[in-house]
């Protein structure tokens, strides 16, 4: 067996540490695993003026949005960056331009990272499934604001993807998932921070969120799906289509630090998980750099930062997803075959007294009972 094999092997033979106490499966991709599992051969292309054109002018539309939303002239901006997990660690992903009016803006995003095509992890314990298109994800909600851009390309042709739907969900600046109160277990029934936004017309879908929080177990995250062929239905959520993309987005550990200094990120007692200890970022960075490029909107992290990423997809793949409730007219209704609905009675060890299980469930109940009143 040669060391790439035995490396292969060591790999898909790991656990998935995804979420405390709860094992999250990976599935390889069946054909051709090794095959392209960075973006590298889709230089040329991504190097044709037209196309940096394009992906230009959109996230410079996006930055200068920003800058005027907080009063920052455009004139003013730090700092783009210059593949094994550890190497990956050890780039700064922070863009080192000064950002003027005028400028050309393909030196700040030419050098723009990619999600490579890689073995596909499930979506994690608390993927609420049928959630709004829409492009401000916060629900006035604290934290540092982040806009992130994600580019959607096929792998193979190189080509960018229109017409997809990009699913983002992540946990709230203090760790939890999209509530501010670890006492509130209705995680099932909030909106915040989650949302779907369709790829344009050079496949880009972005989102005005927030700059997650850390929490037990995991590094910190953004989780993403990419749904082909779904239908964009009158009440502003989609159905159909098929994953074709689950995946996770990965910060600077320098960047998490800075954040966790500010309020109210500077209240999470929980411990941190370095990205070079995540096995998923392990997973996700041998090969290529899931960790995305960002600038700061103003001259400070408070101001908000502006981050960008590719996904290179497999636009043949229809990939498992079981989410731990579907989100309907009425909110949330837990699935019975979920990953929430199959945690033991104490719900995860790795957040204490939380008992995540019976909360949701009793908050799902009471949910549905004044519904039905």
């Amino acid at each position: 067996m040669t060391l790439k094999q035995l490396l292969m092997s060591a790999l898909l033979a790991a656990p998935a540490l995804a979420h405390p106490a709860h094992k999250e499966k990976v599935y390889a991709h069946a054909a051709l695993p090794l095959e392209r599992k960075s973006l590298a051969h889709c230089a040329a292309k991504f190097n044709e003026p037209e196309f940096v054109k394009r992906t230009v002018e959109h996230h410079g539309r996006e930055l200068h949005r920003l800058k005027r939303a907080r009063g920052i002239p455009v004139e003013e901006k730090p700092k783009i960056s210059p593949r094994d997990y550890l190497d990956v660690i050890k780039i700064d992903h922070k863009s080192n331009k000064t950002v003027t009016e005028g400028m050309d803006l393909s030196t700040l995003f030419e050098d723009y990272g990619a999600c490579m095509l890689m073995p596909a992890v499930d979506q994690g314990p608390l993927y609420v499934k049928g959630e709004e298109v829409r492009k401000d994800i916060t629900n006035g909600e604290p934290g540092i604001p982040l806009t992130l851009a994600i580019q959607v390309v096929d792998y193979k042709t190189c080509e960018t993807v229109t017409d997809a739907f990009v699913d983002v969900w992540s946990s709230n600046s203090t760790g939890y998932p999209g509530m501010g109160d670890p006492n509130d277990s209705s995680i099932l029934q909030g909106t915040t921070l989650r949302g779907v936004q369709p790829t344009d017309d050079h496949g880009i879908a972005s989102f005005d969120s927030l700059f997650p929080g850390h929490y037990e177990g995991r590094a910190t995250h953004i989780h993403a799906i990419v749904y082909l062929g779904a239908t964009k239905e009158a009440n502003n959520t989609i159905t159909g289509g098929r994953a074709a993309h689950v995946g996770q987005l990965y910060f600077d550990q320098s960047l998490i630090t800075e954040a966790d200094k500010l309020a109210p990120y500077n209240t999470n007692r929980m411990a941190i998980v370095l990205n070079q200890n995540d096995f998923l970022f392990r997973a996700g960075a041998n090969g290529d750099d899931p960790i995305v490029r960002y600038a700061l909107v103003g001259n400070k992290l408070e101001d908000g930062l502006f981050a960008w990423i590719r996904f290179g997809i497999d636009q043949n793949a229809n990939l498992r997803v079981n989410p731990a409730a579907f989100w309907t007219e009425n909110g949330g209704v837990m699935n019975p075959t979920g990953p929430i609905s199959q945690l033991p009675p104490g719900g995860f060890p790795g957040w204490p007294g939380w008992g995540m299980r019976k909360r949701v469930e009793a908050a799902l109940a009471a949910a549905q009972a004044q519904n039905d009143g």
